[in-house]
């Protein structure tokens, strides 16, 4: 538990002292959300690839945040992700301090659609 604790804290200083180059992401979601990838937070383990999500919400959300920043892991073999790390921020650029946090190495493998934007950030994440 305490591992646990010191690691969302270390990731909250790293993710906030770090300055991203985002991309948007040009897929149909919601009206009111958009979306973007960190290219340069890219991470490489064989067939495995974590990137950094952001998504900003026009309208303040439940909990009161307006973005998240999740840290996305892709199997690219099998075309699925998950999340690992979800920062929750009260402005719309994530760029005021964290507000929420949660950290789960072991949350469940999702698939996608071809018009969705995991579909979007794979095709990045996972050229070789």
């Amino acid at each position: 538990m305490m591992k646990k604790r010191f690691l969302i804290l270390f990731l909250l200083l790293v993710v906030k002292s770090a300055h991203a180059d985002w991309t948007a992401v040009e897929t149909a979601t919601k009206p009111g959300v958009k979306h973007f990838f960190d290219a340069e937070s890219l991470q490489k383990n064989e067939s495995f690839r974590k990137i950094w999500v952001l998504s900003s919400h026009d309208v303040k959300q439940k909990g009161g945040y307006h973005a998240i920043k999740t840290l996305y892991e892709f199997d690219c073999t099998h075309h699925k992700a998950r999340p690992i790390t979800v920062l929750l921020y009260p402005d719309k650029t994530a760029s005021e301090a964290v507000i929420g946090a949660r950290h789960d190495e072991s949350a469940d493998w999702f698939g996608f659609s071809g018009n969705s934007i995991f579909y979007q950030v794979s095709t990045v994440a996972c050229a070789p």
